[in-house]
């Protein structure tokens, strides 16, 4: 097993990248996880905002106001002192300043002149103002309408206030109760990891092995070309596995052996991940016949790797993509596995023709892997001709 061997030592010499990549996707893993964990479904919920409430105009209408924005958000009258007011947004203490001017109260339910009377300033990169500034212009709208029936100002806002709030009531069709498990992102992540791991290595066995001398000297060695050849093979195989089987180690670590085993739908993450492997294997050994020097592996593989993650899905969701890249991402195998992946993380249970996708999108991943396994041996062809 003189070649095997040899495979070994250069995977040991390159170990250091294997982990500092195994460190990238865990950090990324957790950090995707952490925030996803903030912007639950909580935040579909109304939210309150600090708010620091200046009143100028001291009328009924401003007092109504107040009374409005103190019962669904968290306010605290201000004076109007200016210096005051940048440094509590400044060090965000509060989200926004909403200041009433004088004469709101004589304008504020008259038709068409009411527009931009209040004053709101927000943080910058703030938009929870969008969110108080449509309250305000529908309490202001409403009023409006009841005083110009001929109700009285205070019963105008009475009737207002008391209008019923819509509810919403989530239908749980796909029977994940609208939520994406965690450990979908570890998945999401996992081509990067596989793609950049195994082109680095593969590429360098594969450029190691193609020197002349190296050549050469195996060519004269008792060992048999076939025998090489699958030895080759098998530290490619086994590699692979070993860096599939490690991340779903660190998935079992992450989000827990058995919560891991019973969530929907991961024999097929898993399964689909396997097909993954065998894709950046074959990825792998199409760009190691490529790239004919050492030093040129990194150069190559970091910025395709990247590329890859960004066109099919890994570090932007698909469904942010637009419709061009997706069209260009199709012809790339990391596409189908995300793809997959999205499907499965928005359903419980799969219907027939869900079912159907899955093996679709497997069978897709397993022809790019022939393709450019096809294609990489039209390269050795061509180079031995020629």
């Amino acid at each position: 097993m003189t070649v095997f061997n040899g495979c070994l030592k250069i995977i040991k010499s390159k170990l250091g990248i294997i982990i500092m990549y195994f460190a990238i996707f865990t950090g990324i893993s957790i950090a995707m996880q952490l925030n996803n964990n903030e912007n639950n479904m909580a935040d579909f919920r109304s939210k309150k905002m600090d708010i620091a409430f200046v009143d100028c105009d001291k009328s009924e209408i401003s007092e109504y106001i107040y009374d409005y924005l103190h019962a669904n958000h968290n306010v605290k009258r201000m004076k109007n002192d200016k210096s005051l007011l940048q440094e509590v947004l400044y060090y965000s203490q509060k989200d926004m300043v909403i200041k009433i001017p004088k004469g709101f109260g004589e304008t504020a339910l008259k038709d068409g002149k009411a527009d931009n009377l209040i004053e709101i300033t927000q943080q910058p990169g703030s938009y929870g103002y969008i969110y108080v500034e449509q309250q305000l212009d529908r309490v202001l709208n409403s009023m409006r309408k009841y005083v110009k029936a001929g109700f009285s100002k205070e019963q105008a806002y009475k009737n207002t206030v008391s209008l019923k709030k819509s509810s919403v009531n989530l239908m749980d069709i796909n029977g994940n109760g609208g939520d994406v498990p965690d450990f979908v992102n570890m998945f999401r992540f996992y081509p990067y990891l596989a793609i950049t791991v195994i082109c680095t290595v593969v590429g360098m066995i594969l450029v190691v092995f193609r020197r002349k001398e190296i050549t050469r000297r195996m060519n004269a060695s008792a060992v048999s070309l076939k025998n090489q050849n699958f030895q080759i093979l098998l530290i490619f195989i086994i590699f692979g596995i070993v860096i599939w089987l490690l991340s779903l180690v660190i998935a079992f670590v992450m989000y827990g052996r058995m919560d891991l085993l019973r969530a929907p739908n991961i024999s097929i993450y898993i399964l689909n991940s396997f097909v993954m492997t065998i894709t950046a294997l074959a990825i792998a050994y199409f760009m190691g016949m490529l790239i004919k020097k050492a030093n040129m592996i990194s150069l190559i593989v970091t910025p395709v790797s990247l590329g890859i993650s960004f066109m099919s899905g890994v570090f932007v969701p698909l469904s942010m993509l637009g419709s061009t890249v997706k069209k260009i991402a199709r012809f790339i195998p990391v596409y189908w596995y995300e793809d997959l992946n999205d499907m499965l993380s928005g359903f419980k249970q799969l219907s027939k023709n869900q079912l159907n996708t899955v093996y679709t999108n497997l069978l897709l991943q397993l022809l790019f892997a022939v393709a450019l396994i096809g294609g990489a041996l039209f390269v050795v062809k061509y180079k031995r001709e020629f």
